[in-house]
C-alpha cells in the first residue's frame, strides 16, 4: 500500500468538518493514543479506498440501517485525513514544550511494571490474531508519554485476557494492572501540567480524532469482513490497523523479553 502525500489543506478541511463531532465526544469515551497516529491514519486512508469501491459500497448500502450505518464508509477517509492533520499539529505543539521530569524512583517502578506485563502478555498472547499486532505496537517508542500509553495498553490486555495471563507464576502480579493505570495517570497528569494551553488543546484534538478514526474503521472493517465472508481471507482485506502499521513501521524499539520457560506457567 503506497503512502498518499500529506495535503495540509485537505487535512485541515477534514478536521474542521469533524470538529463539531469531536467536541460532542464524551471525555471518558476517548482512546489513549498508543500508536503513531499518523501511520494509523495512512493505513486507514489506504484501506478506505477498498471499502469505497462502487460494488462493495453498494453492498454496504444494502445492509439494513438498523444494523450498519453506511455513511461510515464515506466518513472513513475524512476521519483519516483529520487524524493525520491532528497528529501533525500535536507534533508541532509538543516540539515547543519540554517533557516534564519525573522522580527517578517513580519512573523505574513504572518501567518494572511495564516490563513484567510486557513479558507476560507476549509469552501468552504474542500469536493471538488480534492482540499480537497490538502488543507489537506497544513494544516501541520512547519517552514518558509513550510509557504511560504502554501501561494503559497492557492494563487493558490484562483485563480482557485475565484468565489466560493470571496462570503465569513468573511475571503475573494481580496488582500490576491497577498499579499500571495509577502510574500512567500520574505521568499524564504531570506532563499535562507542563504543557501550555496550545499543546493541551492539540493533544485533546488528537485523542478525539484518533478515537473517531479507530471507531469508524472498526465498524467499516467488521461489516466488510462479513460482506466478504465467502471470499478467501476477508481479514486481509480489512485487517487490524495495528497490524498494518506494524508491517509498515518495521522493527520496534524495545527488546523483546526472553520467553518464560513453560514450567513457569500454570497452564
Amino acid at each position: 500500500m503506497s503512502s498518499p502525500s500529506f495535503d495540509p489543506i485537505q487535512g485541515k478541511q477534514a478536521f474542521d468538518a469533524l470538529l463539531p463531532r469531536y467536541k460532542a465526544m464524551p471525555v471518558d469515551s476517548l482512546s489513549v493514543v498508543n500508536a503513531d497516529a499518523g501511520l494509523v491514519a495512512v493505513a486507514a486512508l489506504g484501506l478506505s479506498a477498498r471499502a469505497g469501491e462502487p460494488k462493495l459500497l453498494a453492498r454496504y448500502k444494502s445492509l439494513p440501517a438498523s444494523e450498519f450505518d453506511a455513511s461510515l464508509v464515506e466518513l472513513l477517509p475524512t476521519a483519516a485525513w483529520a487524524c493525520w492533520y491532528a497528529a501533525t499539529e500535536d507534533q508541532k505543539a509538543r516540539a515547543l514544550s519540554t517533557e516534564a521530569k519525573l522522580p527517578v524512583e517513580f519512573v523505574q517502578k513504572a518501567l518494572a511494571i511495564e516490563a513484567r506485563m510486557q513479558a507476560c502478555c507476549e509469552y501468552h498472547l504474542n500469536d493471538h490474531p488480534e492482540v499480537g499486532p497490538y502488543l507489537a505496537m506497544l513494544r516501541g517508542g520512547t519517552g514518558h508519554r509513550d510509557l504511560a500509553a504502554d501501561l494503559l495498553g497492557y492494563a487493558s490486555v490484562y483485563r480482557d485476557h485475565y484468565d489466560a495471563l493470571s496462570a503465569d507464576t513468573k511475571h503475573f502480579r494481580s496488582t500490576d494492572a491497577d498499579d499500571a493505570v495509577k502510574a500512567a495517570e500520574e505521568i499524564l497528569a504531570t506532563l499535562g501540567a507542563r504543557l501550555g494551553p496550545e499543546a493541551r488543546t492539540a493533544a485533546d484534538h488528537l485523542a478525539r480524532a484518533f478515537t473517531l478514526l479507530l471507531d469508524t474503521y472498526e465498524e467499516v472493517a467488521a461489516a466488510g469482513r462479513w460482506l466478504l465472508r465467502h471470499e478467501p481471507a476477508p481479514e486481509k482485506t480489512f485487517p487490524s490497523l495495528f497490524s498494518v502499521v506494524r508491517s509498515r513501521a518495521g522493527g520496534r524499539g524495545k527488546k523483546k523479553p526472553e520467553p518464560a520457560p513453560a514450567a513457569a506457567t500454570g497452564g
